[in-house]
């Protein structure tokens, strides 16, 4: 319907640039944009928007309604209404939360003129604006409301002065599901309950005819069957009733006025008390919400086929915004009329099957009391892609970038069902680039053009257009100034442009690569760099005139398995533990006196680096006390926050030692920014089933294991073990016994090999 990207805007009076971070069909005849609109002046002032655009001329477009639980009085989030709600045939595909509403005692209850699938849902009694659609999908927004009701007698009517609302003194009103299971009325009263005749249908405005099928006299909460009705009066309302008897039909007369003008209203949300924030196509400008929060706004277009859905996030990295800032981007994006929705935690907008794709600020989705949502109505189930389309149809490329676009696809009538589909083969001219081997798009050509996206389908080749738009000026530098790395880790050096706030790699390939020491590290035309001996080296790149360096340093493990640290120097560890305990060193042991307590621990710290490359890092644990859970403290080199990982949380055998493993690359990753890892601490909770004794911890040190070294044989931590006589001993990986000393533990132990 439209695209725009890196475009421009001014939002009351101060310029800002748009960022299109996605756009992308959500359903038939729906388009999704996620922009970022920062200040042009100095890149701040950030605002995260979320647009949806509908076509409702679509075949398959329906627009629904969806009440909390399908009940005035109940909350929900958007993401289990559209699971509750959808079937194979009939998909809520799209939507954002509605009306504000009651946050004590009728918790859900929304608090403007509420119409669910040409139904009155509730009829309040203060004006407050309004969004929805009519019975042909056509917007409808409003400032104003009129509803009346009446029931019809051969000589005379008598007003329904409300739907679903609390009964009063002489008042006569209309009860529907919406309500809930009953009419939650009182017992003064007569209830006539009705269904409408064959040729007729619930709308808003116009003549229905109903019969009566049942009639409950000073009984009071009667129930109400899906699709049915129960019209209750009291007082001089209950004498009129009392004259209706079972099979009798009667005539009701519902009308509803918008702006002074007569609609069918097929769903309808109430919005705030301030002025529709557009208005005929103009911005309002003072009667306005004049505070930054998240929003939530409902558009249309002038000829009312298209509504747009927008959310635009607030107490956080994203500023938020008043309801004239609101109406600006709402606008700028094709609203001729717009209206403010409730906004705050209750902001946001769903997309199956991602979810709510906006970042609500109570930092979890909230559930509400109403939502609006773009359906696809479809004559069948249809699972077979017939369409494709990138979650970005425009980009931006430096030279020599690399692209790899990833697709959605959709069956033959619009609905999204693969968000990643997979065997896409990207075609292009030689002006624009080419394709590598693997797939991906290189940029390698001088001119902007088309790069076409290819599918075999069981459907037929589907195929759809990507636009690649050149870009020389964008900065470009390493991922990384400095790598540690040794002989069994080659790395792959990670060139990188930002376009858009999107970060984008360059083809290493397009450079001349350099090593200042080859006897240290080596890098190939590819740009992958290899240790060769203990040293450091400067890894250099260039192409046109972008030159960059990467420091190498190369450590390379001289065993299989290496000790990082043996404990013979306790000044190095700082010593912690539950009031009392006084832990102190014993040689490389660790004892203290356990005195219980609840969350007792020993902590053990000792901030540095582990200056190696590991896969596994090992701790050898021997204990005396009684540990039920064992935490480590780490921190990677490209993190600022310290990791805390639970190494052991099941108990830890006594007696025995036990070797603790943590694997690097599932614990961390494999990213080369890792390196160094930082440790910081290991901490010991006890279990009160410890003996209120002298207690000890026997470790062997923390050991970095490398397991692509070759010689595997070489020294690993040795098991204690104690014979009869109380000697501690020491058996090492091979067999060897060493006498260590002749302090007494009541342990056994196991070789390791």
């Amino acid at each position: 319907m439209f695209c725009r990207i890196a475009a421009a805007i001014t939002l009351n009076g101060v310029d800002y640039t748009i960022d299109t971070l996605a756009q992308y069909p959500t359903g038939p005849g729906a388009t999704y944009y996620q922009l970022r609109m920062l200040r042009a002046s100095d890149r701040s002032g950030r605002l995260d928007c979320y647009l949806l655009a509908v076509d409702t001329r679509n075949p398959y477009v329906g627009v629904e309604q969806v009440l909390g639980k399908d009940q005035l009085i109940g909350t929900e989030r958007l993401t289990q209404m559209a699971v509750r709600k959808s079937t194979p045939t009939h998909v809520y595909y799209a939507g954002v939360n509605g009306d504000f509403f009651v946050t004590q005692g009728d918790v859900g209850r929304p608090t403007g003129l509420t119409i669910v699938n040409d139904e009155f849902a509730y009829t309040p009694t203060a004006n407050r604006r309004l969004g929805g659609v009519d019975e042909q999908l056509r917007a409808v927004i409003g400032t104003t409301m009129k509803y009346s009701g009446k029931l019809v007698l051969p000589d005379t009517s008598y007003t329904i002065q409300h739907v679903n609302y609390t009964r009063a003194a002489d008042e006569l009103v209309l009860y529907n599901q919406y309500n809930g299971a009953t009419t939650a009325t009182n017992m003064y009263g007569t209830e006539l309950h009705i269904r409408l005749l064959p040729d007729c249908r619930w709308h808003t405005s116009g003549e229905l005819r109903a019969e009566v099928l049942s009639k409950q006299v000073n009984i009071g909460s009667m129930a109400i069957p899906s699709g049915e009705a129960v019209l209750s009066g009291h007082g001089t309302m209950q004498q009129v009733l009392n004259t209706f008897a079972v099979g009798d039909t009667l005539t009701l007369k519902l009308s509803l006025k918008v702006d002074g003008a007569t609609v069918n209203m097929s769903q309808c949300i109430g919005g705030d008390n301030y002025a529709l924030i557009v208005n005929n196509g103009k911005v309002e400008q003072t009667n306005f919400w004049n505070e930054l929060h998240p929003r939530t706004a409902f558009g249309c277009s002038e000829d009312k086929s298209i509504l747009y859905f927008l959310v635009v996030d607030g107490r956080g990295v994203s500023a938020g915004c008043t309801t004239k800032v609101l109406g600006e981007i709402i606008r700028y994006y094709g609203a001729y009329t717009a209206v403010n929705w409730d906004g705050g935690g209750s902001s946001g907008l769903f997309i199956r099957p991602f979810g709510l794709v906006n970042n609500g600020s109570d930092g979890s989705e909230r559930a509400v009391g109403n939502a609006m949502f773009a359906v696809a109505n479809i004559p069948a189930e249809d699972n077979t892609i017939a369409a494709i389309a990138p979650y970005q149809p425009i980009c931006l490329v430096p030279r020599y970038g690399v692209l790899a676009p990833k697709f959605l696809g959709y069956n033959r009538y619009g609905v999204l069902i693969d968000t990643c589909v997979q065997a896409v083969r990207l075609q292009c001219d030689a002006s624009l680039g080419e394709i590598l081997p693997d797939g991906r798009f290189l940029a390698s050509g001088t001119e902007s053009g088309t790069l076409t996206a290819v599918l075999d389908s069981p459907s037929g080749t589907v195929s759809c257009p990507i636009t690649v738009r050149l870009s020389a000026a964008e900065p470009v530098a390493f991922r990384l100034d400095s790598l540690l790395t040794d002989n069994f880790h080659p790395y792959q050096v990670q060139i990188q442009s930002v376009i858009n706030g999107k970060v984008m790699d360059l083809l290493p390939s397009a450079l001349t690569w350099l090593s200042s020491d080859e006897s240290v590290a080596t890098v190939d035309a590819d740009g992958i760099v290899r240790g060769v001996a203990d040293g450091y080296a400067d890894i250099i790149g260039k192409v046109g005139t972008f030159a960059d360096t990467l420091r190498v340093h190369v450590i390379n493990p001289v065993r299989h398995a290496t000790c990082w640290d043996n404990f013979s120097n306790p000044d190095n560890w700082l010593l912690t533990a539950t009031t009392d305990f006084n832990p102190t060193w014993e040689q490389t042991d660790i004892a203290f006196d356990y005195a219980g307590g609840r969350g007792a621990f020993v902590r053990m710290a000792n901030p540095a680096a582990m200056m190696l490359r590991p896969d596994t890092v090992r701790i050898p644990v021997m204990t005396e006390a009684v540990v039920q859970k064992i935490t480590m403290g780490i921190r990677p080199n490209n993190a600022v926050e310290t990791m805390n990982i639970t190494l052991f949380a099941e108990g830890l055998p006594v007696g025995q030692q036990t070797n603790i493993d943590i694997d690097v690359a599932a614990t961390f990753g494999t990213d080369a920014a890792l390196f160094p890892l930082h440790f910081d601490y290991l901490k010991f909770f006890l279990s009160s089933a410890t003996a209120k004794t002298r207690q000890r911890f026997a470790m062997n040190g923390i050991w970095l294991l490398c397991d692509k070294y070759i010689d595997t044989n070489d020294d690993l931590p040795a098991t204690r073990v104690h014979d009869a006589s109380g000697v501690q001993k020491c058996l090492t990986a091979d067999g060897v016994v060493i006498i260590r000393n002749n302090r007494k533990f009541s342990v056994m132990g196991v070789a390791i090999k």
